[in-house]
């Protein structure tokens, strides 16, 4: 019997099958005692499941401001939504600014804007609805959230959104089986 993989154990025939086995997989996590095939596989494993250095969670995300950041397309004009992409213009004029490059004036968003926002985020992407204290500690796995949970779409905004909902945690320490 396999001690190297404790969540599925596998049975040999002979020793011999059981040592080339073993000798397969020797990369041990210093956590559990499981072993992987490769170095990647193990860093991969302590780094999802036991480290966590970093979560993501949709309760970082304080207030819907946090779901939007400035366009790359037009600064000073217009947000971008965090979850889809979408571009809500900001209508307000800020009083006593300088002109940015191109002669533009920086506008700010006005209280319908966020009402737009506000009612886009609730509406489309259910702002609010999903367990917010559920972490995820791996990036792809919170993107899968966002797009069945979300209706998210990834793009060049995903990462802002990403960046928002980003947590610190304390790490374990090895030796720990937890």
């Amino acid at each position: 019997m396999c001690e190297c993989c404790p969540k599925k154990p596998k049975k040999f025939d002979t020793a011999e099958e059981l040592a080339a086995h073993e000798a397969e997989k020797q990369y041990e996590c210093n956590y559990c005692g499981n072993r992987f095939k490769n170095k990647n596989e193990a860093e991969r494993h302590q780094n999802s499941l036991h480290v966590r250095r970093h979560s993501w969670s949709c309760s970082a995300l304080s207030g819907y401001d946090r779901a939007f950041h400035e366009s790359t397309n037009r600064p000073g004009e217009a947000d971008v939504c965090g979850y889809c992409g979408d571009e809500f213009a900001r209508t307000g004029v800020t009083p006593g600014t300088g002109a940015l490059s191109g002669g533009v004036l920086p506008k700010r968003p006005t209280d319908q804007d966020w009402d737009e926002r506000i009612r886009h985020l609730q509406e489309v992407h259910k702002f609010r609805e999903c367990n917010s204290s559920k972490k995820f500690y791996r990036a792809d796995h919170f993107r899968q959230h966002l797009k069945h949970s979300h209706a998210g779409t990834s793009g060049k905004w995903t990462n802002m959104l990403e960046n928002a909902c980003l947590m610190d945690e304390d790490p374990a320490q090895p030796g720990n089986r937890n």
